[in-house]
């Protein structure tokens, strides 16, 4: 207790500039009390004038408003002057042991009965939101959590920064040996604008990835302009996905979460710039040398069209699959998503090809000159430090580096470097080791496969942004969740009348509300819906309620009636009581039901007498004057507990659910008229119906997407065989990385849904690239399996490399950002490249060397006509 007054008294009130922002005692002392000094500012401070604002007074002085907390309170209301005191004086420990003996049987008393009366020392009080969940429990005596309250004023006039600066001055985070520290505003204020604040440095990073990615794309090209005609080709992308959703699908809604398409969609057309130039420059080996844009183009475009044209439709679709969730963020971002990914294809093939074949052209003219220019430089840099370095070495042998009528290069390969690397060194390796690589393949399925049916729901509903270790994450998962008044502890269920259950506002906009729709058929009047009303709580609260937990004013109505009715029988006075209550013979009401006519002015008179709630409202605001100047009441509502808890698991909430849902609709079903309409309604169903539909969406998201990427890959490779080989990858890639999240302590929350969305949009490219150059080659009369297998890794593993390695580095960078959904995102980004480069270039291959179609086995073409297989001088 000494510790916890010091924090208060010691830590924050005497903490400087404190009294700027402290609220203030009423009254004022003059003068200043003896022993006491304007030194200390918390205490005792000069009142505010109209003429000089915060300016010291002589005469008036007022004291900052203690904290209001156990430790704080009870020491002060027991006459004692310095927290110290719990630590020296006899007298004021054996009044705490007492107090909090007192304390302890109240707890428990409330904890058996919640009308249990209690007879606690009033210096130390029974509270709900200054007691833990399992304080009075099971012989628990000692507190776990406990909550103070410092009043504050002149919050936007730099009392957030003042709490920023102390937070990070580590003064409002101290600890002793009995306790650690968590705070926030009680309207989360200051969370807020640490979130905005950590949010633009974490889209800096985000930038920074982006930079990363354009850095590594003119490595791989050596091209200034086409690293520049790739950013033009993401730039132009994302309003070509804003037009699309915003003028051609009526989405005004834009959340943030489009922001990070941005990144995602700079690691997709990383990819497909690569498989471009990757596939031009192969092209260009195999072409003689000196060979046009044309002569290269006519090789290679059409093919190259076609592979990425396969991977963006796949890619899109598990996307657009995301559609299904009734979430709006992750409904719009898919999307949003899709049509980017869409567009960026386009302008891939029509911009990036163009501004490839245009390059082509320059760049051919330095091969045949043998010269560098400054052109070259920026158009062709590792072109231009080899034609550098060939002209170095003739010129030390004394000889022209290139020849009249010659190219620098007439005796190359007619393979690329990388070709030869992974069809020449990798390769061998991967099919030596096939089986044993397949059964790997196998493992890891079946491994991942476990691990991925173990995710679950969360339990908690706070969608978190700043990382668990944070203070202002700690105080918001207190205050929801350990305290006896936590709103996410026990599950209330609300009854409703008077209001229709719609939702008309636009779906696709969080901020577009519903229109109320008032039921005007409900009518509480009449004896039957009166006497009904009180035997529906009464019933209700028998037989659904957990320990007989209920907020209902009707029955607290029907004893008001008694007691007034009793007053008046005393008093003989004559009062509003007995003007408006009456029962239909017209003497004073004991009781419901009432005369229908007197009944609502009556209640209008308890509303007003009492403090009662109403659909969590107070009483007395659901009353209305109707066109006849008749007082009525426009909606009712009664309040329920259930036995279940906010924490508890989804499918546990989805059974108490269906009861109530179960019995209020049985129960209206034999209501009066003009209480038919009633429902029931709680904000855990709310929280339980978002975690579903996000569970259920990503489940059916995920299993289109493996639909879609089946047809996709049937029809580029058009093998059933390699379709279902390429499902199995695929698939292998989803289950390992989901079961990966689930080892980290991942649940599938808003958080996580969103980040598997990226997910399932990234984890389909590899492969099929991977199958429709086997299938290619495969189509080739007498390949073997072993030539099919290599001409795949051949070809495809170095774009696919290249744009794994690029999402891998720039997604790096997202492991050092503070808001939680970017650092979640990161890792699931980092997961997937690596999980689906090795399955696909390595597991992947090793199957299709092990076990892959040949001879037109599992054509799909084939099983209706007797199409021969294609002719090639070469496969690899």
């Amino acid at each position: 207790m000494a510790d916890a007054c010091e924090f208060f008294e010691d830590a924050i009130m005497a903490a400087s500039g404190y009294s700027m922002y402290c609220a203030r005692d009423d009254s004022c002392t003059l003068p200043l009390p003896t022993g006491e000094n304007t030194g200390e500012a918390w205490k005792w401070w000069g009142l505010n004038s109209a003429t000089s604002p915060n300016a010291f007074n002589a005469d008036d002085y007022a004291r900052c408003q203690r904290a209001y907390s156990y430790a704080t309170y009870f020491y002060s209301s027991k006459g004692y002057t310095s927290c110290n005191d719990y630590r020296t004086n006899s007298a004021l420990q054996a009044s705490l042991a007492t107090a909090k003996a007192s304390l302890v049987a109240c707890a428990t008393g409330k904890a058996a009965d919640d009308n249990f009366v209690c007879s606690t020392d009033a210096s130390l009080p029974y509270s709900t939101a200054a007691l833990d969940t399992f304080f009075g429990v099971g012989g628990v005596d000692n507190l776990s959590y406990t909550r103070g309250y410092l009043p504050n004023k002149n919050k936007w006039s730099g009392g957030v920064n003042f709490w920023k600066g102390v937070s990070e001055s580590g003064s409002a985070s101290s600890s002793s040996e009995y306790f650690t520290v968590a705070w926030d505003f009680d309207d989360n204020s200051v969370r807020e604008q640490v979130v905005d604040e950590k949010l633009i440095e974490d889209m800096a990073l985000a930038a920074s990835a982006i930079v990363v990615i354009l850095v590594l794309m003119w490595l791989h090209t050596g091209s200034v302009l086409l690293t520049l005609g790739g950013v033009v080709q993401i730039i132009m992308a994302f309003p070509s996905a804003l037009f699309l959703t915003g003028a051609l699908c009526g989405i005004s809604f834009f959340p943030f979460l489009n922001f990070i398409g941005v990144f995602v969609i700079a690691g997709i057309g990383a990819d497909d710039c690569f498989v471009m130039y990757d596939k031009w420059m192969m092209a260009k080996c195999r072409c003689l040398p000196g060979a046009n844009s044309r002569t290269v183009a006519e090789r290679c475009y059409w093919d190259s069209c076609w592979a990425m044209l396969l991977t963006s439709l796949t890619t899109s679709a598990a996307f657009f699959s995301n559609a299904i969730t009734p979430i709006a963020p992750i409904r719009v971002f898919a999307l949003f998503m899709g049509g980017m990914v869409l567009f960026d294809y386009l302008y891939d093939i029509t911009i990036f090809a163009a501004l490839l074949a245009w390059q082509h052209d320059r760049v051919i003219k330095h091969d045949i000159s043998g010269k560098n220019s400054v052109g070259s430089w920026v158009l062709d840099f590792w072109g231009s430090i080899r034609r550098h370095r060939a002209n170095k070495n003739a010129a030390a042998a004394g000889k022209p580096a290139v020849k009249e009528g010659d190219v620098i290069d007439s005796k190359r390969d007619t393979r690329s470097i990388e070709e030869r690397i992974l069809g020449e060194k990798v390769f061998p390796i991967v099919y030596k080791i096939r089986w044993p690589l397949v059964l790997v393949l196998c493992g890891i399925f079946s491994g991942g496969m476990y691990g991925a049916l173990q995710l679950d729901t969360p339990s908690d509903s706070e969608v978190q942004l700043l990382p668990d270790s944070n203070m202002l994450t700690k105080f918001s998962y207190y205050t929801r969740s350990v305290f006896k008044s936590s709103a996410e502890s026990q599950v209330w269920v609300d009854v409703v009348w008077g209001v229709k259950a719609v939702d008309n506002g636009d779906q696709l906009d969080p901020d577009s509300k519903t229109t109320i729709e008032y039921d005007t058929s409900l009518d509480l009047t009449s004896a039957e819906a009166q006497n009904w009303l009180k035997s529906f709580c009464t019933d209700t609260q028998s037989n659904m309620a957990y320990e007989n937990g209920m907020n209902c004013w009707m029955t607290a109505f029907d004893s008001w009636l008694g007691v007034q009715n009793a007053l008046i029988a005393t008093s003989g006075q004559v009062t509003d009581f007995t003007t408006h209550c009456l029962t239909s013979a017209g003497a004073n009401a004991a009781a419901l039901p009432i005369a229908p006519g007197s009944f609502y002015e009556c209640l209008y008179l308890f509303a007003t007498a009492t403090s009662y709630y109403n659909a969590q409202q107070p009483l007395t605001l659901g009353f209305y004057y109707d066109s006849s100047g008749t007082r009525k009441l426009k909606i009712i509502g009664f309040q329920f507990g259930t036995d279940v808890l906010w924490t508890a698991p989804v499918g546990n909430l989805e059974t108490s659910y269906k009861a109530w849902e179960a019995y209020v609709t049985e129960q209206m079903a034999g209501a009066p008229d003009g209480l038919k309409n009633g429902y029931q309604a709680s904000e855990a169903w709310l929280w339980m119906d978002t975690v579903t539909a996000m569970r259920d969406g990503a489940y059916v998201a995920a299993a289109t997407t493996l639909g879609i990427s089946a047809v996709t890959t049937l029809v580029s490779t058009q093998n059933i065989v390699i379709m279902l080989y390429s499902i199995f990858a695929i698939l292998t890639i989803l289950v390992v990385v989901v079961s990966s999240i689930v080892s980290l302590g991942w649940t599938l929350g808003f958080l996580e849904g969103i980040c598997l969305v990226i997910l399932i949009g990234l984890s389909v490219d590899y492969v099929i690239h991977i199958g429709h150059a086997y299938a290619h080659a495969a189509r080739q009369s007498g390949a073997t399996r072993e030539e099919s297998a290599r001409h795949a890794i051949a070809t495809m593993g170095f774009p696919v490399l290249s744009a794994a390695f690029t999402t891998l580095i720039a997604a790096l960078f997202l492991l050092n950002a503070t808001i939680v959904f970017f650092t979640k995102f990161g890792i699931v980004t980092v997961l997937s490249s690596i999980y689906s480069s090795f399955v696909s270039v390595v597991l992947f291959v090793a199957l299709l060397a092990a076990a892959g179609p040949t001879n037109g086995f599992g054509d799909f073409s084939r099983l209706f006509s007797k199409k021969r297989l294609e002719k090639s001088a070469s496969l690899y």
